[in-house]
């Protein structure tokens, strides 16, 4: 136990404010969509935070800033008090990343084997999963791509 709580200091002592800010909010949107997807349909999710129209963000540094957000994202997910699963984890990626404007892709993956049927969630952009191993499209079939956002790269 000592060793985790030497090994949390660390961590937060590398992190800037804005890391902070960020990782604060990853937690709670992170309880939110815990709670929400309880209560509610995916489908009804997503019209509940459908954004009108997108900003236009600058396609440089936008893959660096995605897999920053995405490791502060299961950062927060380690350090909450409820069991967080890859589709919570994934929702909030999508949610905070069409908050600042990215235009990002959930994807929810199964696949088959003799063992039973396994199911997995991530984000893409630009055709890249984030926080994935590459070969990610090989092991998982991705049913219909969800896109709560309307955002737009152009």
């Amino acid at each position: 136990m000592w060793k985790s709580f030497k090994d949390k200091v660390f961590i937060a002592r590398q992190l800037s404010l804005s890391e902070w800010l960020l990782l604060a909010e990853a937690w709670w949107v992170l309880f939110g969509f815990f709670l929400a997807l309880r209560r509610v349909s995916l489908e009804r999710l997503k019209k509940m935070f459908r954004l009108i129209g997108g900003k236009k963000v600058d396609p440089s540094g936008v893959l660096v800033f995605a897999h920053r957000l995405q490791k502060l994202v299961s950062l927060a997910s380690r350090l909450h008090l409820l069991s967080i699963t890859c589709l919570i984890r994934a929702c909030t990626l999508h949610w905070m990343l069409g908050r600042r404007g990215i235009p990002s892709r959930l994807c929810i993956g199964v696949n088959k084997s003799l063992v039973g049927i396994h199911a997995h969630a991530w984000v893409e952009i630009m055709g890249q999963a984030i926080g994935e191993s590459e070969d990610i499209d090989e092991r998982f079939k991705v049913l219909k791509p969800i896109q709560f956002f309307n955002t737009f790269a152009n």
